[in-house]
Order: C-alpha cells, then structure tokens, then sequence
C-alpha cells in the first residue's frame, strides 16, 4: 500500500474520533446521559385571564307612565302623582273620579279637565314646601297634600300659575261632610280615616278666630270626637255661612242617637292638609 493511501486513512480514522467525542460529551458529560428529556419541547400557555370581578353597575330602568319632576327629598311624591297621570292620560276625568274622592265631586270635572296642561306642569321638577309638594308650568300650579303622596295616589289641587292657590267654599262644606260621614256610619270612602286624612285641625297654636293676637290651640283638636254619638246629617242643610279669607263657617243639621237634631257651626281655618275643622258647637 502506498504511503499516500496509508496517510489518507488515518486521517479518516482520526476525524471520526473527533466526531465521536464530540457527539457523547457536547453536555459536558461522558457516557449515557443520566437525565432524558421529552422528544417534544412543549410551551407552558400562558394563564388565562380570569373573568373581571367587578359586577357592571345595574341599570334602573325608566319609570312607566308620563314624565313627572323627580323630588329628590320626597322621592315618592313623583310617585304618587305619576299614578293619578297614568289614569288621567289614558282615560280622562272618568279614570280618575273615582279614586279621587278625596276633592269634592262637583270640582272633580272642571279640575280634571285639561289633561295635556296638568301633564305639562307635572314634567318640571317638583319642589317640596312646608305643607306640599308643588309642580308648575307658566300656565298652572299642581299642589299635593302630604296625606295624599303618602296614600300612594295623589290628586293634585291645580290652580293657575302665580296664583295663591285658595280653597273653595266647596271644600269647606266637603271637609264637614267627610267629617260627619265618619261619625254616623257613611264615610265617602272606606279609607277615610283621621289617622290617615286628617280632617281636624292639629295642636299647634294657630288658632285665633277672635284676632286677640294671642293664638292657642283649636279647640276640637284636644276632643277630634266631639260629635261622637251622631246618628246622621243632612247634606243638603251643610252651606258656608260666612268666610273671611282666614277663618270659614260651617252649619249643618245633624241628628243625635236620641233623635234629636241640632244645628251645628263648625269653624275651619288652614292647616297642614287644606282645610281643617278647629271648633263645632
């Protein structure tokens, strides 16, 4: 064999060695590795992300019914009006009569009338007085009693915009009447009760019919029942006898238990509820 082929192949014989080597000890280990690994190197996912935590704020759905200016510290006189509009705006005067019997009958009609100006007045915001809740429009003035919003049906006194507002002889008569109904058996209503709708005048000292300058409390106030033991009343006999702006007189005929009748004078001022009846005699 020639000395070049003898060269050639220790060359090849020294190149595998090195290759040989190269291959077992990359790691830095000699021999079968001690450690194996996965053919298949698999990524760790990332984590998911959990859902959020924060609850979105529930929405409070729009009330039903026409618009009516929210009281923010009455919030449910809105409430109570909202419920009369409804029946107003969906049927008239004849939705509302009968749940109104807190006005007197014959001013129901002519008070109801004007539904789209009522609605109107009832969209500005409320505000909330000493003895009411009110809602005006340039045209007109809504007026609700504290005994109605909390009755949870309110039916407003309406009276035109700018105006004080002042109670009819009408009332006056009717404030008689639903107060002798409750003493002989014939409430205009089921619901007409003196804790609920005060009819007499409280204890605060505002009373003074004579104008001594001195007020005191109303008479009937201390004794609401007076006219316990009443057996009826004639409604046609119950008229205004005379009114002076503050103070307002009252007769009526009613008849005692015993038979007797008697004419009776009650005399009303303005309280926290409209009218309120302070003495009868």
């Amino acid at each position: 064999m020639s000395s070049s082929r003898v060269n050639v192949l220790a060359s090849m014989g020294l190149f595998g060695a090195v290759l040989t080597l190269t291959a077992c000890g990359g790691d830095g280990q000699q021999g079968i590795p001690t450690e194996t690994r996965s053919a298949t190197a698999t990524a760790t996912p990332p984590a998911a992300t959990p859902p959020s935590a924060t609850t979105p704020p529930a929405t409070t759905p729009p009330p039903v019914g026409p618009a009516v200016g929210e009281v923010p510290t009455n919030p449910e006189a809105a409430t109570a009006l909202r419920a009369f509009l409804t029946d107003l705006d969906a049927g008239g005067v004849p939705a509302v009569t009968a749940k109104c019997w807190t006005v007197p009958p014959p001013e129901v009609p002519a008070r109801y009338s004007d539904a789209a100006s009522i609605l109107d007045a009832a969209a500005a915001p409320g505000v909330d007085g000493q003895y009411a809740v009110t809602w005006s429009s340039p045209a007109i003035t809504l007026s609700v009693k504290r005994s109605e919003i909390a009755s949870g049906y309110a039916c407003p006194a309406v009276f035109p915009g700018g105006s004080s507002g002042a109670y009819t002889d009408t009332e006056a008569e009717y404030t008689v009447e639903r107060y002798l109904g409750r003493f002989t058996g014939t409430p205009v209503n089921p619901a007409d009760l003196e804790g609920d709708y005060p009819l007499v005048c409280d204890t605060r000292a505002i009373w003074d019919p004579q104008r001594t300058g001195a007020a005191t409390t109303a008479p009937l106030a201390n004794n609401p029942g007076r006219l316990t033991g009443s057996a009826s009343y004639k409604p046609d006999s119950v008229y205004v006898a005379a009114n002076d702006g503050e103070y307002t007189t009252v007769y009526a005929d009613v008849t005692e238990v015993s038979g007797v009748e008697q004419n009776r004078i009650f005399t009303l001022t303005i309280g926290s509820n409209g009218y309120c009846i302070g003495d009868v005699v």
